[in-house]
């Protein structure tokens, strides 16, 4: 809105001016030879002027405006992106962490039924003590991982409604069909070629500002320029009669050209001209620098896209081969043929596995995310 209003009045500078005048006086007069003199009069006036020639200099401010106005489009679109972004991205961390909850939860309640179990074995003479001291320790060990767990989603679930305003209820998939997601989905590891000229908020707020400064040359150029402008007029004023103390009204008509032509300012324009030209040389380094940095970030991002596609593959193959090593050592242990303590590591070891598949498919999300958003900049 603020943009948007400097437009309008840098636009008002090339149209018509119109006012009024209007004066009521009370004259006081003492004439030679006629004594003194009083009368009442009312007076009045319209007025208009408008622009004819300024070499561009009106029609530069208004492009200045008007850039002013592009670029607080441009920051605040860039705003409304980047708060969408991070709302995904917070999201996806708090699914993930609702995922360690879950994970964790079941490995509790295994620890839980292994412990019981093993007490019974103890009953029976198949086991020690020290078989079922090392099944409560790891029990403990994964109570309290479990409660930091809990604690850790809570809290962001929290944050996550304080910054959007969702629901504090806010549900999840279920495990079942977020782990389905991460071992079946298919990513895609050729990301889009990139394209020839790439832009961002910060390039073409650059552009915009080096094109701000070559109409502020132009302005400071027309300072010490002849300038004409149209002139009209219709006002009252009163005459006084010959050989009469009568005083006649008159109506009068004006129309012209006035032109007007600054020889000196002091410099004035010429300092504009030279700071006008200092900033435009520092914003098209800025837009250079920007430029490359921008293409080697999107390179490394879609860098970044293959390796994470190749390596959520990769992990897919590690939550296989935990897969059938913990099913292996549920045999095992029912057989009393390992300790709880390899049968237990073979659960974490599996949870593991599937909480850094998890947190892979997150990170991939969320690259793409960004290299959509840097290099679609010109789309939006």
């Amino acid at each position: 809105m603020q943009a948007r209003s400097g437009k309008i009045i840098s636009d008002s500078s090339k149209g018509f001016k119109v006012g009024i005048n209007a004066q009521a006086q009370s004259l006081h007069e003492d004439r030679p030879s006629q004594g003194f003199y009083h009368r009442y009069r009312v007076l009045g006036s319209v007025y208009l002027r408008k622009p004819l020639y300024h070499w561009g200099s009106l029609n530069a401010a208004s492009r200045v405006s008007e850039l002013s106005e592009r670029n607080a489009k441009i920051q605040f679109a860039s705003l409304q992106r980047s708060y969408e972004s991070k709302t995904r991205s917070d999201f996806l961390d708090l699914v993930i962490l609702r995922y360690e909850e879950d994970l964790a939860r079941t490995s509790y309640a295994l620890a839980q039924k292994n412990e019981l179990d093993l007490m019974r074995r103890r009953e029976l003479g198949l086991v020690s003590d020290l078989t079922v001291y090392e099944s409560t320790l790891a029990r403990l060990k994964q109570a309290i991982k479990l409660s930091d767990i809990r604690r850790k989603a809570n809290y962001q679930g929290r944050v996550f409604h304080l910054e959007t305003g969702y629901p504090k209820g806010l549900t999840f998939a279920k495990t079942p069909q977020f782990t389905d997601f991460c071992e079946k989905h298919v990513f895609s590891g050729s990301p889009p070629i990139l394209v020839s000229r790439l832009s961002s908020p910060e390039l073409e707020n650059l552009r915009n500002e080096i094109e701000k400064e070559n109409n502020q040359i132009k302005i400071a150029d027309a300072e010490l320029k002849p300038k004409l402008d149209l002139i009209g007029g219709l006002y009252q004023d009163q005459v006084d009669l010959a050989n009469s103390n009568e005083s006649l009204n008159r109506n009068n008509l004006l129309i012209g050209i006035e032109a007007k032509w600054d020889i000196w300012d002091s410099s004035l324009s010429k300092g504009k001209k030279e700071a006008a030209r200092s900033r435009k040389r520092m914003n098209e380094l800025s837009l250079r620098r920007n430029s490359k940095s921008l293409r080697l970030l999107v390179e490394d991002l879609h860098n970044q896209i293959s390796s994470l596609s190749g390596k959520i593959e990769v992990n897919r193959q590690l939550v296989k081969v935990a897969d059938n090593r913990y099913e292996k050592s549920v045999l095992e242990f029912k057989q009393n043929r390992i300790t709880p303590t390899l049968h237990f590591q073979a659960r974490l070891t599996l949870d593991e596995s599937k909480l850094d598949l998890a947190k892979t498919v997150s990170h991939y999300l969320k690259v793409r995310d960004l290299y959509d958003e840097r290099t679609n900049f010109n789309k939006n």
